[in-house]
C-alpha cells in the first residue's frame, strides 16, 4: 500500500467483500433463529420411527462435485386430524389416525457420520416430535445443537469475518498514516528513465 491512492482502492475491495460476508452471515442467522424458534415454541408430540434412510447427493458445481449425505427418518404421531399438516393421515382399524412426517438431518461429506446418525434413532424407537403449527415441518426432540444447527456455515462465515475485518482494520491504519503524508506521496521507488551506462555494463571475457 504504497499510496493514498491504492490504499483507498483496496478498502473498496475488502468493503465489498465485507458486505457479501454480511449477507452470508445474514442467510446463517435467519436459519439459526427459524430452528431456533421452532425447537422453543412448536407444540411437542409423542410418536414413533416407522423408517430410517440413508440418503446422498452430489453437489451442482465443480467445487462442490462431492457426495453429501444425509439421513430420512419417517416419524408417525398423535395429534388432532386439524393439527396434522404433514399432508399424510395413517388410519388403521381400531387405531386413532396417525399424523405422518419426514425429519431430515443436515447435510454432512462423512459416511461415518452418516451411519452415526442412522443408527441414533432405531427403528420404531419412541420419539417426541415437534410441529409446525402453521406448515407440514417436523422436528424430533433432543437433537443436539451439532446436529440441528448449520455449525459449517457459521464457523465459514466467523472465519471469513475475522479475516476481512483484520485487513480493513490494518488498511486503516495505513491509510490514516499516509493522509499525514504530503498527497503525492508515493513509497514505490520510480521507474528509472536512464539508459545503463558503460559502468552497468559487464563484459564476459572467455579465456
Amino acid at each position: 500500500m504504497p499510496n493514498q491512492g491504492r490504499t483507498r482502492f483496496l478498502r473498496g475491495v475488502i468493503l465489498f467483500f465485507l458486505a457479501v460476508g454480511a449477507l452470508g452471515c445474514l442467510s446463517v442467522g435467519v436459519s439459526v433463529l427459524s430452528e431456533f424458534h421452532a425447537r422453543h415454541n412448536w407444540p411437542v408430540a409423542q410418536g414413533q420411527v416407522t423408517a430410517v434412510d440413508e440418503k446422498s447427493y452430489t453437489g451442482p458445481s465443480s467445487r462442490d462435485h462431492v457426495t453429501h449425505y444425509f439421513v430420512e427418518y419417517e416419524v408417525r404421531f398423535a395429534v388432532p386430524a386439524e393439527q396434522c399438516l404433514t399432508g399424510t393421515t395413517l388410519v388403521n382399524d381400531g387405531e386413532p389416525p396417525s399424523c405422518v412426517g419426514i425429519v431430515r438431518t443436515r447435510s454432512t461429506d462423512s459416511t461415518a457420520t452418516a451411519n452415526e446418525w442412522l443408527t441414533r434413532h432405531p427403528l420404531n424407537s419412541a420419539v417426541g416430535i415437534l410441529h409446525d403449527p402453521n406448515g407440514p415441518d417436523v422436528k424430533i426432540v433432543g437433537e443436539s445443537s451439532w446436529l440441528v444447527y448449520p455449525v459449517k456455515g457459521i464457523l465459514t462465515m466467523s472465519g471469513w469475518m475475522a479475516f476481512f475485518l483484520t485487513f480493513l482494520n490494518i488498511t486503516q491504519r495505513r491509510l490514516r498514516f499516509l493522509e499525514t503524508l504530503p498527497e503525492d506521496y508515493d513509497a514505490s521507488p520510480p521507474p528509472s528513465s536512464e539508459p545503463p551506462g558503460p559502468n552497468d555494463l559487464i563484459d564476459l571475457k572467455l579465456s
